[in-house]
């Protein structure tokens, strides 16, 4: 019988198994006798067969035989290209759809898909409109321009903007789900909230602002519409004041950025800005991604608001007063550095629409 002793590796209980094997010792017996020696480190009685069949066989050796890699049958140069055959015949194809085509397993064609295709599901990106190659090479045309211009003012051309733009404002704008999102331990129950619709009350809001804040905040009066006269109206009894009392260095001369809304490209306005030393900085038509209150102003402020129910249209301008007050300048200026970027974006990408 074997003396008791520490614990026995697995390495050691075989060759004790080849040695008792040699010396005519049964299976059953070595298992035993293992058991006295290893406790409950000890191999079971299975594998103790199995190596005693392979000692019988002319096996010698005690060491684990290195395991050999299984042979990649499912990633093979025909499925590879096969899987992608499939993709490309049909980019919205289901995983599913791949692996009961090509016969593998939806494991094999995701590996397949990433690692060795390295390709990856997206949504489609929504845009505002198909841009036709001339709309293309006019956003491009804009952007050398302006970004030639900031060359030359040493960086300093779109912070010397007032840009402008107008947004409908609803007297209710539910939050986002992401927005109400909240913490809570694991055993308390989630939070419910009901489906609710934006109002249909709504109010249109004109802001002017530069990299230094918003300069005016005007509240189109209920039941009317933004046309030429009443916009030149704004901006010769409005805005002109504003700049001159919260922007005297820019009063002067006006480096003015605005869409090309009808109101804006009318007869009368485009003769206040000539009389006033506005200089007009192009922009592009169907171009909401180099705009900067699209792109950053009113999304912000939308986003900081939603979730608050207004009684009145004072209640909002009250609202948008306050949040242009808190937001901090860095914000502002942050925006205009952020159209830079964009403009050089827009060209690398040969006019295409840009996200960030």
């Amino acid at each position: 019988m074997i003396l008791k002793m520490a614990t026995f590796s697995f390495e050691d209980q075989r060759v004790i198994i080849r040695f008792l094997h040699l010396r005519g010792v049964t299976p059953i017996e070595i298992h035993r006798q293992l058991s006295e020696t290893c406790g409950d480190g000890v191999m079971n009685v299975k594998n103790v067969r199995s190596w005693v069949r392979q000692f019988k066989e002319g096996r010698t050796s005690c060491d684990n035989e290195p395991k050999q890699p299984r042979p990649r049958t499912s990633r093979s140069a025909a499925n590879i290209e096969r899987v992608e055959k499939l993709v490309l015949e049909d980019r919205r194809v289901s995983v599913k759809s791949i692996a009961s085509k090509v016969g593998i397993s939806v494991g094999s064609v995701h590996t397949i898909m990433h690692d060795d295709l390295k390709m990856r599901k997206v949504s489609s990106r929504w845009v505002p409109r198909m841009l036709t190659e001339d709309h293309k090479a006019a956003r491009v045309t804009m952007c050398q321009a302006m970004l030639t211009r900031d060359d030359g003012m040493n960086g300093t051309f779109f912070s010397s903007i007032v840009t402008m733009d107008e947004t409908w404002m609803p007297f209710f704008n539910p939050e986002t789900k992401r927005q109400s999102k909240q913490w809570k331990h694991t055993n308390s129950p989630p939070p419910k909230k009901f489906r609710v619709s934006a109002s249909a009350g709504k109010m249109m809001v004109a802001m002017f602002w530069d990299s230094d804040g918003v300069i005016l905040t005007h509240c189109v009066p209920e039941g009317t519409t933004v046309t030429g006269a009443s916009y030149e109206n704004v901006l010769k009894n409005k805005l002109l004041p504003a700049l001159r009392e919260k922007r005297p260095e820019k009063a002067a001369r006006v480096l003015f950025h605005q869409d090309n809304a009808p109101a804006h490209r009318a007869n009368i306005t485009q003769a206040f800005l000539r009389e006033n030393n506005f200089e007009v900085v192009a922009h592009a038509p169907y171009s909401p991604d180099l705009a900067p209150s699209d792109f950053w102003l009113f999304p912000t402020m939308k986003d900081t608001l939603r979730g608050r129910n207004f009684s009145s249209r004072a209640a909002i301008a009250s609202a948008i007063f306050q949040w242009s007050k808190q937001t901090p300048r860095e914000a502002f200026s942050a925006a205009m550095a952020s159209w830079r970027r964009r403009c050089e974006k827009c060209v690398r990408v040969q006019g295409d629409y840009v996200e960030k």
